[in-house]
């Protein structure tokens, strides 16, 4: 039986090194690069290529990286010039990416063969050769920027393992390979020092052992002397490799350089070294200080390991060249990427819980880090210097230096007392058929009728006006004119303009003088403006509108009154459905101009304006609007109903999920009292509608698996069914409901796998009934339902064909791809996380002086925060092996609806994050579940709600547009990166 086990780790190894390679080489084809380095290769290649090595380095010609890697840079340019490959072209990140791409997975070997060889037949070298190998932070170095660090950090691991086991000739020769590809090889020199001391002090044979010492110099300098005499010659080649490792060493004078550690967190990012730090001295002086502190406790670590008989050089290297990231200056945001390397595989040398947890933290910030820079380059924020960068590299600073923290923790327990904290070796049992759910109560499910109709109060409650004008002035690809008499004194004229593709409004006196122009365009579109426009009492004017819908005009006096007319037509024919004051109640705000006109649109029958998303939300806004009118309540209607349904759905799904009753009314509590599910469904686009169903098709999917492993396929097709309609509803809504249909397949397929595993008889018939179900529900039924969704395209014209509706597939398509606008309140992927930046929908300016109003989409605290750190310690569950089925279809539904975004390079905002958000409350919902003792998961799970419900008083303003004072408006922009009042 060990045999067999034995034998199969190899096998399950090279699957897993390929699949990583293979998603390497993929990232690497869809992804730019990071466009300086990328141009700098490039260039250095076809330099080298075309030149030869002799003429690289001439006189003016940036180029700061040392030989040693050059020669693979000017293969990629020889290979690129015999094919003509472009620039431009996939073929070249291709290219550029192979070999560090080898690397990555080279490492992650070497992390097997490290733990494989000192504990054979464990699980745990595989473990965190897997982790290694889909490494967020190396993935990203390597596939998306198309760094070479994995090419770098390979010889520095080689050496420091070689260290290990004492062998220092070979292990100075692999640390200069690493020299001659990166000068950032040095930091780790006092490493080096520390073990060739470390055997001269604990060799018998001093002679021999100084022997080792000078010979390891020696061999150290062959590679980087071998990698420069083609460049310089054997004449200037030790000055000149001197000029250019110290050129390259000192050419960035700041504090830091995009690298997220604690001088980062202290503010130092970008910062010039003569700049003063906090603590009144120089950058320059605090980062050298913190630099011989951290070169202080390598001493001192060496020296008492050395004592103890647990010296250890990976260890040693881990600590240090992560400390020195910490603490140093002069950091790139890369430089940490050895240091991660070396403390997996220092956590598979010692079996240590801690190292490998320290080395999981630093992967992730590290990942942001990274991907905090490539996002920005290029644009006006690729210093970092805005209020959400900023605060983005703040927070990622303190959590790495906390990670480093940790690690030191580590490193103390086992230098001095040998004392490492073991993994586990086997993962966590679980019930091959998973247990029945609870049954419903009637007090539970009164309980969720109630909190569904507070929500329901809660969220129609100052949502919209009932009443507005109905009846157009239509001058759409004409011109009309009215003319009125004013009865009174009036100081303002309020217009109501319907749908318009570019018109305008024109107001003339009797003598034919223009008093007013208003243009009329997509952003006018049922919203109330203030235009001031004295008039005089028995004045009559001529009112013009061309190309556009007017639906009604009001005078008003100085304190706003209603100004009587007479005559006007259609403009003035329903002046009591007009609003006592403007604001959201009564006018559209954000994307309702292009959401909420479109339900209008529709239900007319009139061309549509918004194309660049399915139809199914605009579909349900038009129901909205057919049952109450082109009312503020009407517009806003169908997406608060499916807002305050989010709710009992997600006490459904957190209750079938952890199968406890209490665990689904907090679920549900939450999300009543969650900010972004307050404002997203409280305004006219199609967000909400793409969540709910992303929700609802999770849940399906989630009553399936359990289903599955209970009654089989055969007895699960009603969920597998509904889980279709649910996806197809979605997809229908808005792409991203696609998303979510990656996750929903790997449950899809992983259940079958874990029936396969219960061995039940009758399997294969199973997997057929499977498969015809999986095409049948989820690929022709959605795609029935999708394309019913453009029923409404049909009923306004019925020569709309399947090729139209093709046609407005590659129409929306080419619209994503090639969009490049720009917006004030956009944001990153990364900074949605903690909800950094919030977008500002609306403002009222028609408010006395000392009030304020506004709307904004903010993410809520409890949920994102508290979810955040849920999801994390899900992960780290699971790449300990200590994960369960539930824990990984969390994290699964939750990764592939965000993981697409981090690819996406278009204008995107918090909001994009709102279907995710609502894996982050089942992940809490799970971590209340996992607690031992369930009196004090309740208390925890009570301490949430009222939290959420503080939060929710305190900001509601904010969510709803209710006027208040200026300081209390003030207070809630708690961050920097806010700015919505």
């Amino acid at each position: 039986m060990m045999t067999q086990k034995r034998q199969s780790i190899p096998r399950t190894l090279w699957m897993l090194l390929g699949a990583a390679l293979l998603l390497r080489l993929v990232l690497a084809l869809v992804t730019e690069g990071y466009p300086y380095d990328m141009s700098c290769f490039v260039a250095w290649g076809d330099k080298l290529a075309a030149q030869g090595p002799a003429a690289f380095y001439s006189e003016g010609y940036f180029a700061d990286y040392p030989p040693g890697y050059l020669f693979v840079l000017g293969l990629v340019g020889l290979i690129r010039g015999v094919f003509s490959i472009p620039y431009e072209s996939p073929l070249t990140y291709l290219l550029l990416a192979l070999v560090p791409s080898l690397c990555d997975c080279a490492a992650a070997w070497l992390v097997w063969h490290v733990g494989e060889e000192l504990r054979p037949g464990s699980r745990i070298p595989l473990l965190l050769a897997a982790f290694t190998a889909f490494n967020p932070l190396l993935l990203f170095d390597t596939g998306v920027w198309k760094q070479i660090d994995g090419a770098f950090a390979l010889p520095l691991l080689g050496c420091f393992w070689r260290l290990e086991r004492r062998r220092y000739l070979p292990a100075a020769f692999w640390y200069g390979v690493a020299l001659a590809i990166k000068p950032q090889a040095l930091l780790f020199g006092p490493v080096l020092a520390a073990c060739f001391l470390a055997d001269i002090v604990q060799e018998e044979n001093r002679f021999r052992a100084f022997g080792r010492c000078f010979g390891g110099a020696a061999v150290a300098l062959v590679a980087p002397l071998a990698a420069g005499i083609p460049f310089y010659g054997f004449k200037d080649l030790i000055p000149s490799l001197l000029e250019k490792y110290v050129g390259t060493m000192s050419g960035y004078p700041y504090a830091s350089i995009n690298a997220f550690n604690w001088l980062t967190a202290l503010g130092g990012n970008w910062k010039p070294l003569t700049d003063t730090a906090p603590f009144g001295v120089s950058w320059h002086t605090l980062g050298w200080f913190l630099i011989l502190v951290v070169t202080g406790g390598l001493v001192f670590f060496a020296v008492r390991s050395v004592r103890s008989g647990h010296f250890s050089t990976l260890l040693l290297a881990a600590y240090y060249g992560l400390g020195v990231f910490t603490f140093g200056h002069c950091m790139h945001e890369r430089y940490m990427v050895p240091g991660v390397l070396l403390a997996l595989l220092a956590a598979v040398r010692w079996n240590d819980i801690r190292l490998y947890a320290a080395g999981f933290g630093m992967s992730l910030t590290g990942f942001i880090n990274l991907a905090t820079v490539y996002s920005l380059a290029g644009t006006e924020d690729e210093w970092l210097s805005s209020a959400t960068s900023s605060t983005v590299a703040i927070l990622v600073g303190l959590a790495e230096t906390v990670c480093f923290v940790m690690l030191l923790f580590a490193v103390w327990d086992i230098a001095l007392h040998g004392h490492a904290l073991a993994l586990p070796e086997r993962a966590r049992s679980e019930d091959s058929v998973p247990a029945e759910q609870p049954r419903w109560l009637r007090w539970e499910g009164l309980a969720m009728l109630g909190l569904t109709l507070a929500t329901a109060v809660l969220s129609f409650s100052y949502l919209g006006d009932t009443t507005a004008p109905q009846n157009p002035l239509d001058a759409t690809g004409t011109v009309l004119s009215e003319t009125v008499t004013v009865e009174g004194m009036a100081v303002n004229l309020w217009v109501y303009p319907g749908i318009s593709f570019g018109g305008s409004l024109t107001v003339a006196d009797e003598q034919g003088n223009v008093l007013l122009t208003q243009e009329l365009g997509y952003s006018t579109c049922f919203s109330w403006s203030e235009n001031r426009l004295p008039v005089s009492a028995g004045q009559t004017l001529t009112v013009t509108v061309e190309n556009a819908q007017l639906f009604e005009m009001s005078f008003r006096d100085g304190d706003g009154n209603l100004v009587a007319v007479t005559g006007g037509g259609a403009l003035f024919d329903e002046q009591a459905e007009g609003p006592e004051t403007i604001s959201q109640l009564n006018s559209m705000y954000f994307d309702e101009i292009y959401h909420g006109r479109t339900g209008y649109e529709q239900l007319h029958k009139l061309p549509v304006y918004e194309t660049t998303h399915p139809p199914l939300g605009k579909d349900l806004i038009m129901v909205g609007i057919a049952l109450f009118g082109m009312t503020g309540f009407g517009w806003r209607f169908s997406g608060t109903l499916f807002g305050v349904l989010l709710v009992p759905l997600a006490w459904c799904f957190a209750r079938r999920l952890t199968r406890k009753r209490w665990i689904g009314a907090v679920a549900g509590v939450l999300l009543a009292l969650d900010f972004m599910r307050f404002a997203q469904s409280r305004i006219a686009t199609i967000d909400i509608y793409g969540t709910f169903f992303i929700l609802l098709g999770a849940y399906f999917m989630l009553w399936y698996c359990q289903s599955v492993l209970q009654k089989g396929v055969g007895g699960s097709l009603l969920p597998m069914a509904l889980g279709g309609v649910a996806f197809g509803l979605g997809c229908a809504a808005k792409w991203t409901g696609i998303y979510a249909g990656a996750g929903l397949a790997i449950l899809y397929l992983g259940v079958l796998y874990a029936r396969w595993r219960q061995k039940k008889p009758g399997f294969w018939q199973e997997f057929r009934l499977a498969a015809v179900g999986g095409v049948l529900f989820y690929v022709l039924l959605p795609l029935c339902i999708y394309i019913a969704s453009y029923l409404p395209y049909w009923w306004r014209d019925a020569s709309f064909s399947l090729a139209d509706w093709w046609q407005c597939q590659v129409s929306m398509y080419e619209y994503h791809s090639n969009l490049e606008a720009t917006h004030p309140f956009e944001s990153r992927w990364y900074t949605w996380l903690v909800g950094l930046r919030p977008v500002w929908y609306y403002q009222n300016t028609h408010l006395s002086e000392g009030l304020k109003a506004s709307i904004a989409g903010l993410g809520g605290p409890v949920i994102w925060l508290a979810g955040l750190g849920c999801l994390v310690d899900l992960l780290w569950h699971q790449v300990s092996s200590r994960g369960s089925r539930a824990g990984a279809g969390v994290l699964i539904l939750y990764g592939t609806q965000l993981i697409p975004w981090m690819l996406v390079t278009r204008c995107t905002f918090l909001y994009h994050y709102f279907p995710s958000s609502m894996f982050c409350l089942a992940a809490i919902a799970l971590v209340l579940s996992h607690i031992r003792r369930e009196s004090l998961a309740r208390r925890i799970g009570a301490g949430l709600c009222v939290v959420s419900l503080v939060l929710f008083v305190c900001y509601y303003p904010a969510l709803s547009g209710l006027p208040i004072p200026a300081w209390w408006a003030e207070a809630l922009e708690c961050l920097p990166s806010f700015g919505f009042y």
